[in-house]
């Protein structure tokens, strides 16, 4: 009697596959067709790091297994009598007795995989030294509700999965119970347990368009540790993602059947054996089932087998269902933004506000901030969205029918229901840009936007603000949702307060909005959030969050007084904002919502060229600086900018003074005149006037032609305008100019994510930093709370 087995996540390693993919190009190019990427690329070359990770692990493990099986097969020449996948490759098991095909079964793990990898919050570990049965009993002992037993590899080899942070705490406990060995794994989900149940309903629905063929070769179930009986194999490979894995007592069931350890074939990628050697421990410490009872058994399956007319159909898959919250043993309430958790029990679902994410709409309090001219792109906007996270699109900079295209392809392809906000920046000189703004946002129906850059409430954003506003058993609701960035109490104080009155009469006046709606827009705060921002990159007041935050929470709370029946208002935090420190920083100062900038632009999704991230990629803390707005250096506004690599920062400096010490272009120096236009513009500045000619008004030129202070700033600005263009571009040829907005956040972020997969801005994805930075700092969280109450 033979078995063959195939191992499961954990044998993965780079090189595997070798062999077997030119021996079957066929398959590889099916396989290649369904992933999207190059299966053999990623095998030979990785990183390990990629390789590693669930989504690409079970579709690597699954082809290369099942190829090698292929080949094993010719080889042998005869079918074994058994087969046998560890967890993701029991589809292995399936595909080799021909109850999946080879492209169905890779479509099914796939799906999988992205499932399992969506799974936060969770964790695993190995215990070496102490059997199922004591396992047991020390969970329940301990009233440990949120760790079960997963995987039962040999009689005292197994892997306990649960909440992360109770799997981290566990160790001590086990080890003073008898265990020899306790290794937490390096994985981010609770799998094979209840809390998975969320992915095994979602697979449910997925997995109902297959169809599964009778078995050539009995396929040995992970979930009964029995063979598949053929008509419920679907049932039991849903069942699969949250049931534990009963391998060894699969391996005694073999033995019991007559299958000796010199016949158990291990097929899998190259190098030690994995599951071959549990076969041999199993058989050492347990050996096989006894064979009077498992005659008892099958007798009795095989009489009801016998008695049943018609196997019942299957039940309708379960609606998804929130996972398993444990209740911890003497909690110690505490009140954190808003959510009651006990102390060092702090999760992903209790970090910031529960009613920020039910007002907006999202799974956790966790926004990326707009970044002008497109950079916080249309794909970034659409990733967060998926992730239950909120985007806002970066419309500043860009022409207004780019903005509809944009919200009408994120609207395209997010699920329904799903949030996501654009960026509405102010025009301090240009109004008018703001008030086609709005006419773009409500007309496409744009309920949520970022104010950014406003010293003021202007007319446009209160028009805004006053046509998504309705009464709603007596109280005024607002459809249309304002965060309002800023970086100083007084500017936070008019947003949390109603728009002001000369601003509702100019707009009665001008019959943009009815006597109603003025009335409503009276009785209500312009924000339902404001983001402190502090120290970030592009526009900043330099500010920190520690002096911001406290203030402008207790202008929060008084509003809250004053508007009692509006709803909760909110205050969230921006800027510096890169690692599990920062956030868990601003969020015990009191932000309900934390808002991240520069760490997005060094992503997949960024709309920014692939120069710029690769610059970005490696900067530190200290490689940024100030440099003068293009838009404002009139006022001395300042805007936060990469100093490694490039000579703008200086350069824009140099234009600023030139500016203020002279009153014309003519009185510039003639040898420094000529410098700055071969150097900066590559032209002269006559030439550069012509080109602004052709972007400004009619009135904006007859004003610098009357003005030669007015021409000098416009020729200046442009330079400001073609350093971002060209960074936006990639314009290698002038790389030394490249305008890069960011801040020392994504300094901190690379350092953090320093020899991880991370590391290159090539695996960096804006919902994935999102969700591991959440996850992360709830993790921080409960350490130093836990370590507080000592």
């Amino acid at each position: 009697m033979t078995v063959c087995m195939f191992p499961g996540q954990g044998a993965q390693r780079l090189g595997m596959g070798e062999g077997v993919f030119s021996r079957y190009p066929d398959r590889l190019r099916v396989a290649d067709d369904i992933l999207g990427y190059s299966l053999a690329e990623l095998c030979r070359e990785g990183p390990i790091e990629k390789l590693s990770q669930t989504q690409f692990t079970q579709p690597a493990l699954y082809v290369v297994n099942a190829l090698k099986y292929l080949a094993h097969r010719e080889e042998a020449g005869s079918d074994p009598d058994y087969l046998l996948g560890h967890s993701v490759s029991e589809y292995v098991a399936l595909f080799a007795s021909g109850v999946l095909d080879f492209a169905s079964g890779l479509r099914l793990v796939q799906k999988r995989g992205a499932l399992m990898a969506e799974a936060r919050e969770g964790g695993m570990a190995a215990v070496l030294g102490l059997e199922a049965s004591a396992i047991e009993a020390l969970l329940k002992a301990e009233g440990i509700t949120d760790i079960f037993a997963a995987n039962f590899n040999t009689p005292k080899q197994i892997v306990v999965s649960g909440r992360r942070q109770a799997v981290h705490e566990a160790e001590e406990l086990f080890l003073k119970a008898g265990a020899s060995h306790y290794k937490v794994l390096p994985v981010s989900g609770a799998f094979h347990t209840p809390i998975m149940e969320e992915a095994r309903a979602e697979f449910s629905r997925f997995i109902a368009g297959f169809e599964f063929a009778a078995q050539s070769v009995p396929v040995i179930s992970n979930v009964t540790a029995r063979p598949h009986v053929d008509r419920e194999i679907a049932r039991r490979m849903i069942e699969q993602i949250t049931a534990p894995v009963r391998w060894s007592e699969s391996l005694r069931y073999l033995m019991a059947k007559g299958v000796a350890f010199a016949d158990a074939v291990e097929i899998g990628p190259a190098g030690p054996p994995v599951v071959r050697p549990m076969f041999k421990r199993t058989e050492l410490e347990a050996g096989p089932l006894d064979a009077a009872d498992l005659a008892a058994e099958e007798a009795a399956a095989d009489q009801a087998k016998a008695e049943m007319p018609e196997p019942p159909a299957p039940p309708e898959p379960p609606a998804p269902s929130e996972p398993i919250e444990p209740e911890p043993s003497e909690p110690l309430p505490q009140k954190m933004n808003g959510a009651t958790h006990s102390l060092g029990r702090v999760t992903m679902d209790t970090l910031g506000s529960r009613a920020f994410c039910d007002l907006f709409g999202l799974s956790y309090p966790y926004v990326s901030g707009a970044m002008y001219q497109g950079i916080a792109s249309t794909g970034l906007v659409i990733r967060m969205a998926k992730a239950g996270l909120l985007g806002v699109f970066g419309a500043a900079g860009l022409p207004l029918v780019e903005t509809r295209q944009a919200i009408r392809e994120i609207r395209a392809a997010i699920p329904e229901g799903a949030s996501f906000g654009v960026n509405f920046i102010a025009h301090l000189n240009r109004p008018h840009l703001e008030d086609e703004l709005t006419d773009l946002l409500i007309a496409e129906g744009v309920t949520i936007v970022e104010a950014a850059a406003f010293m003021e409430v202007t007319p446009a954003l209160a028009r805004y603000r006053a046509k998504g506003l309705e009464r709603v058993n007596g109280a005024i609701r607002a459809k249309n949702r304002i965060i309002a960035k800023v970086s100083r109490p007084d500017v936070a104080a008019q947003f949390l307060a109603p728009a002001p009155e000369h601003v509702i009469e100019k707009l009665l006046a001008a019959r943009t909005i009815s006597p109603d709606e003025a009335e409503m827009l009276r009785g209500v705060p312009m924000a339902d959030a404001i983001c402190v921002e502090a120290d970030s990159g592009g526009h900043t007041d330099q500010g920190m969050p520690f002096a911001l935050i406290p203030p402008i929470v207790k202008l929060r709370d008084a509003a809250q007084v004053r508007f009692p029946d509006f709803g909760p208002l909110f205050v969230g935090a921006a800027g510096g904002i890169g690692t599990p420190e920062a956030a868990a920083a601003v969020l015990v100062l009191g932000a309900d919502f934390i808002v991240t900038g520069s760490i997005n632009q060094c992503t997949v999704e960024a709309g920014t060229s692939d120069a710029v991230k690769d610059m970005l990629e490696g900067i530190n803390v200290y490689d940024t600086t100030y440099a003068p707005s293009g838009e404002m250096f009139e006022l001395g506004s300042k805007v936060q900018v990469l100093k490694k690599g490039v000579f703008f920062p200086a350069r824009a400096e140099k234009l600023v003074s030139l500016y203020r010490q002279h009153e014309s272009l003519d009185e510039i120096d003639p040898k420094l005149r000529k410098q700055i236009e071969e150097r900066y513009f590559g032209r002269s500045f006559e030439d550069v006037f012509a080109d602004v000619a052709q972007v400004y008004g009619p009135a904006e030129i007859e004003r610098a032609e009357r003005s030669p202070k007015h021409r000098m700033s416009l020729v200046f600005k442009r330079y400001y305008r073609d350093t971002t263009e060209w960074a936006l571009t990639g314009e290698m040829s002038r790389k030394v100019d490249f305008q890069i907005h960011c801040g020392p956040a994504l300094g901190a972020f690379n350092q953090w994510v320093a020899g991880t997969e991370l590391e290159s801005w090539r695996n960096r994805h804006a919902d994935t930093i999102g969700l591991q930075l959440l996850g992360e700092t709830a993790d921080l969280l409960s350490r130093r709370l836990s370590a507080l109450v000592r």
